[in-house]
């Protein structure tokens, strides 16, 4: 009886456990399934802000390849001209330098460069950079606020010359004028850059500052002087 009694109590026993098995074992399933949401959800978060960083690199790369693209177009126009780079200065620069003839100043630090403008003889030219050249030494002058250009260290001097004579620099298209007024005609039409040699000053009645001049040509006359400089 007693015996009887023992595995009653055990098959019972075997049945609440398995019961108890079958019961939790959803709840274990669910709480799984909830983890791996929870990454998925996570590595989601991680990866979305990559894919726009990566978005906004590919859209830059494409925008300087096209850049690159239209300065080979450029370079490759017959005619064109590409912008000089400008080296590193190297060693203690030269404040001015001075023409010893009348010089050329190119847009490059080679005479293959266009001419941007001329100086006479012993016209004073701001140094504000160098570089050398397979041809030698090339100052980078400043010849006013908006115009610049390089000249051959030959064709210049680092000593100002004692007889230097004082020039006139236009930074402007201006009207070589008969007299000190626009009220005089216009002889020629003096391009901006050109230098021409100085021979005096002279404020009018209207409070104008004009400068009398000679071409390279000899022709005489007067400049205003808000498109002209005294060097």
């Amino acid at each position: 009886m007693n015996r009887s009694k023992k595995l009653m109590a055990a098959g019972v026993l075997t049945l609440g456990l398995g019961a108890g098995a079958v019961i939790s074992t959803p709840q274990v399933m669910k709480a799984s399934s909830n983890v791996v949401l929870a990454s998925v959800d996570w590595v989601t978060s991680q990866l979305n802000p990559m894919k726009t960083k990566i978005s906004e690199l590919e859209s830059k790369i494409s925008s300087q390849q096209q850049e690159i693209n239209n300065l080979k177009a450029q370079i490759s126009q017959p005619g064109t001209t590409p912008p000089p780079v400008t080296p590193p200065v190297t060693g203690e620069l030269p404040s001015a330098v001075y023409a010893k003839g009348t010089v050329n100043i190119h847009s490059g630090a080679t005479k293959d460069y266009k001419v941007v403008a001329t100086r006479a003889s012993g016209s004073s030219l701001k140094v504000i950079d160098s570089h050398k050249s397979a041809t030698g030494l090339w100052y980078r002058v400043e010849l006013s606020s908006t115009l610049k250009g390089w000249v051959f260290s030959g064709d210049v001097s680092v000593e100002k010359p004692a007889n230097a004579e004082k020039t006139v620099v236009t930074f402007g298209d201006v009207n070589l004028r008969k007299g000190a007024t626009t009220s005089y005609a216009s002889l020629q039409v003096i391009p901006k850059g050109t230098t021409l040699k100085y021979i005096s000053s002279f404020t009018n009645a209207a409070g104008e500052v004009w400068h009398n001049v000679q071409t390279a040509g000899g022709i005489k006359g007067w400049v205003i002087g808000n498109l002209s400089e005294v060097k």
